[in-house]
């Protein structure tokens, strides 16, 4: 018998089946029929009768509606993550839940619907983000429509979570530093491309109530133990760092743009013009319009704004760096996206072709310093605050896969014969309550040969139980390893020292 089993699995591994299968709808015809007792008003009748009669057409085509097979495709810009792409994003989590631990962050989580107005006051109301990636809407209130307020899917991670322990207030200027790390969905209306979709993933890190400069370097040195331990070619990364100083830094390099921009209104994008006339230009510095960035590459720097404090702060942030042997290459055009930001900013990007000054941005973070006092912070005083995300999509293209844990194959139980079955699943329930992943060929085991059982596991399973009348009847199990084409009989007490030593894993 365990040598025709063996056959059997030989032959199944030399052999690909295929499947098809049909779906099919089926619709009910509903009709509908009214006596009108009244004999004088023949018309009503008639035009009952003419209902009726558009009833049964509609009907009728709402039959041959449902017979139509449906096709309904995922929204545009979303992605379903299947079990491999998840075990990669898993890795990604785990990996950066291990460094955020082992820094002395602990994890958060916020709702991925927030006030609009938290984002149009914290990340610009000139941003890209706000003038043309948010998926707002109202909220629906059924007895006054369309009075609600706007509420928005989350497009990044801080602005929430400031949000939120502002709202638990717990937090100050006095309080010791708060360390969160967060991970989690965010939406954004953009051009779905590789590595970024409309809704993607992030997984990003917050450091609350510190402003001196050593942790704005211990939250970069954070980001590439991220990055190392992920397996990502440190030979093809790039560090870019600037400081857009403090707020009145800001605030005079905001003028001189302005001036600049002005001057040159004709050469800039419709969307930067819209800028510019919102006092916003800093933000023209980030756009993406072809026109804006031959433009800006003539703009005035920022380093010519910065006050004498501002630069040795960040000339402190640059040597704490260098001491800790983090490479870098100071960016003056480097502004990021959001309002927030304040001092020091940075990017860590791909650089494929070491021609190419400009890469792919993975991770990136800045201080933001003043934030929570824009969304309702209490306290006058600045509440500073530093942070990094990381597009989840974008990193799992340049990890290392080798490291990415092996999925883990359960024990998969076979039986001989129909009589069987019920202590097939018993022995099934006991295993994995010990820890052991274990499944059954099959729920049919008492109306499914071996053969067919052994076909269902051949693929999902290294290791098979068969169980026999016969080795049964003595307490004992047939244990086959598919990969090797071994097997063995093994006491039914002994079983689990079989699977310790065969390195078969509890979970």
């Amino acid at each position: 018998m365990i040598k025709s089993s063996k056959k059997l699995i030989s032959s199944l591994l030399h052999n690909n089946l295929k499947n098809t299968s049909v779906l099919r709808n089926s619709g009910i015809i509903c009709c509908y029929s009214s006596n009108n007792q009244n004999n004088n008003n023949i018309s009503n009748q008639d035009n009952n009768n003419q209902d009726n009669n558009n009833n049964q057409d509609n009907n009728n085509n709402n039959t041959n509606n449902n017979n139509k097979i449906i096709n309904i495709q995922n929204v545009k810009g979303t992605h379903d993550l299947f079990p491999n792409e998840q075990r990669i994003h898993n890795f990604i989590y785990d990996t950066g839940r291990d460094v955020a631990e082992r820094y002395g962050f602990k994890e958060i989580s916020t709702p991925i619907i927030e006030p609009f107005e938290l984002f149009d006051r914290s990340v610009g109301e000139g941003s890209d983000i706000v003038m043309k990636e948010m998926f707002k809407f109202k909220e629906y209130d059924p007895k006054n429509i369309g009075s609600g307020p706007t509420i928005c899917l989350r497009p990044e991670g801080t602005a929430g979570l400031m949000r939120a322990i502002i709202n638990e207030s717990s937090t100050n200027h006095l309080t010791p530093t708060q360390r969160y790390y967060y991970q989690g969905a965010m939406f954004r209306y953009e051009s779905p491309q590789k590595g970024r979709q409309r809704q993607f993933h992030q997984l990003g890190i917050e450091m609350i109530g510190d402003e001196h400069p050593r942790s704005d370097v211990e939250t970069i040195d954070m980001a590439m133990e991220f990055l190392e331990k992920l397996g990502v070619d440190t030979s093809k990364t790039l560090l870019k760092i600037n400081t857009l100083g403090d707020s009145d830094s800001i605030k005079a390099y905001n003028e001189i743009l302005t001036q600049f921009y002005q001057q040159n209104r004709e050469k800039l994008s419709p969307i930067s013009i819209n800028r510019l006339e919102r006092n916003n230009a800093l933000r023209i510095l980030d756009s993406k319009e072809k026109q804006d960035i031959e433009l800006n590459k003539m703009a005035p720097l920022m380093n010519e704004s910065l006050s004498t404090k501002c630069r040795d702060r960040f000339k402190e942030v640059l040597e704490g760096l260098d001491c800790l042997g983090i490479t870098y290459e100071i960016d003056q055009s480097l502004v990021r996206g959001l309002d927030y930001y304040r001092h020091t900013i940075f990017e860590i990007q791909i650089i494929d072709n070491p021609s190419e000054s400009q890469g792919l941005a993975i991770l990136g973070g800045g201080r933001y310093d003043g934030l929570a006092n824009q969304i309702g912070y209490k306290y006058k005083e600045i509440l500073p605050s530093i942070g990094w995300a990381s597009g989840i999509e974008r990193i799992a293209l340049f990890l290392n896969e080798k490291l990415i844990p092996k999925p883990i194959k359960p024990i998969s139980i076979v039986t001989t014969f129909p009589t069987l079955s019920i202590n097939a699943f018993k022995l099934c329930s006991d295993l994995r309550k010990k820890g052991w992943p274990t499944m059954l060929s099959t729920y049919h085991l008492e109306k499914e040969n071996i053969s067919k059982q052994l076909k269902k596991v051949i693929n999902k399973s290294d290791f098979v139980i068969i169980l026999a009348p016969i080795e049964f009847s003595t307490n004992t199990l047939i244990i086959k390893n598919l990969n090797e084409h071994t097997q063995s009989l093994v006491p039914l007490n002994d079983i689990e020292d079989f699977l310790l030593k065969n390195n078969i894993s509890k979970i």
